[in-house]
C-alpha cells in the first residue's frame, strides 16, 4: 500500500505521462524509458493516475479515460484543472484508507472543512499531522501526512494556485498555513453535482451540497453563501434548475446534459 504514496504527486509529471500515454505508448516499460523515471516512480504515478481517473488499465496496457483526455486538452487552464484532479484525490471513500487518497480526503474534507467552520482559519503542520493520526492515519508513515499538506500549499508542483493552504510562516519543520475557501468555476461545480448524483435520485438537497463529505462545501471549504451563489450561476448556464418551494431547497440536473459533455464546454472555454 504504502508504496503508492513513495513519490508524492506532481502535476507536471502527471501531465508528462499523460502525453506519452497520449502518444501511443501503453506499458510500464514505455514510460519509464520515455519520462526519464525510474521504475518505483512510475508504478506510484500510475496509482496517482488511476485515482484521477485519468487512465485504464487492462492486460497490462494503459489508455486514456475522456477525463484524462481533459486533463490534457485544457492543461493551462488551472481554474479547471486543479480543482477537478483535487476533487477527484479526496473523495472515493470505498478505497483503502491506506492509499493515497485518504490524506487529501481527511485533511480537506475533515480537518480544514472543520477548522474554517470554526472560524479558525490559521493552521500548523503538527497540528495537521496530530489530528490525521487521531483519524486513524498510520502512525508509522507521518511523512504522507506533511507531503500532503505540502502539495495542497505548493503553486508549482501542486494545487497552491487555488489557495486553498497559504504558508505563512517560514518554519521548515512546523510550518503555519492560512486556511482559504476555493470558489470553483460554474462548470466544475456542475461536473461534479453530476458525478455525485446516483442512479435513481431525482434531486440533491442544497444542505447535501454544502456539508455532505466529498461535496462541493466539504472539500473546496465553500460557506453557503458560495455554494448558493455557485449554484444560481451553474443554474444561468442551463444545467441545473433550483428549487426552494415549500422548504425543498434542492438542485435538479438536466436530463439534456451528462458530465462528459459538461467537460466538453469547459474545454471549448479554456
Amino acid at each position: 500500500m504504502h508504496s503508492k504514496q513513495k513519490f508524492r504527486i506532481e502535476l507536471p509529471y502527471i501531465l508528462k505521462l499523460l502525453k506519452i500515454i497520449d502518444d501511443g505508448e501503453n506499458g510500464k516499460n514505455a514510460l519509464k524509458e520515455e519520462s526519464g523515471a525510474g521504475e518505483n516512480k512510475v508504478v506510484t504515478f500510475i496509482e496517482w493516475l488511476k485515482y484521477l481517473e485519468a487512465i485504464e488499465v487492462k492486460d497490462g496496457e494503459i489508455s486514456l479515460t475522456k477525463l484524462g483526455e481533459f486533463y490534457l486538452k485544457v492543461k493551462e487552464s488551472h481554474d479547471y484543472i486543479e480543482p477537478l484532479m483535487l476533487y477527484h484525490l479526496a473523495r472515493n471513500p470505498e478505497l483503502e484508507k491506506k492509499d493515497g487518497h485518504y490524506y487529501f480526503a481527511e485533511i480537506l474534507n475533515e480537518y480544514l472543512s472543520t477548522k474554517i467552520s470554526d472560524f479558525d482559519n490559521k493552521v500548523s503542520q503538527e497540528s495537521i499531522k496530530k489530528t490525521l493520526l487521531d483519524f486513524g492515519a498510520d502512525s508509522k508513515y507521518p511523512e504522507f501526512i506533511v507531503s500532503t499538506t505540502k502539495i495542497i500549499a505548493d503553486s508549482e508542483l501542486g494545487f497552491g494556485k487555488m489557495g486553498l493552504l497559504e504558508e505563512v510562516e517560514g518554519d521548515k519543520k512546523n510550518p503555519t498555513y492560512e486556511i482559504h475557501s476555493y470558489w470553483v468555476e460554474p462548470l466544475v461545480g456542475a461536473y461534479i453535482i453530476y458525478d455525485l448524483w446516483k442512479d435513481g435520485q431525482t434531486a440533491m438537497p442544497i444542505n447535501s451540497i454544502i456539508n455532505d463529505k466529498y461535496n462541493l462545501g466539504r472539500i473546496f471549504l465553500m460557506d453557503q453563501d458560495a455554494i448558493i451563489e455557485t449554484l444560481e450561476e451553474i443554474k444561468a448556464l442551463g444545467l441545473i434548475d433550483i428549487n426552494l418551494t415549500a422548504g425543498l431547497n434542492q438542485v435538479v440536473k438536466s436530463s439534456k446534459y451528462t458530465k462528459e459533455d459538461i467537460l466538453e464546454m469547459m474545454i471549448k472555454n479554456s
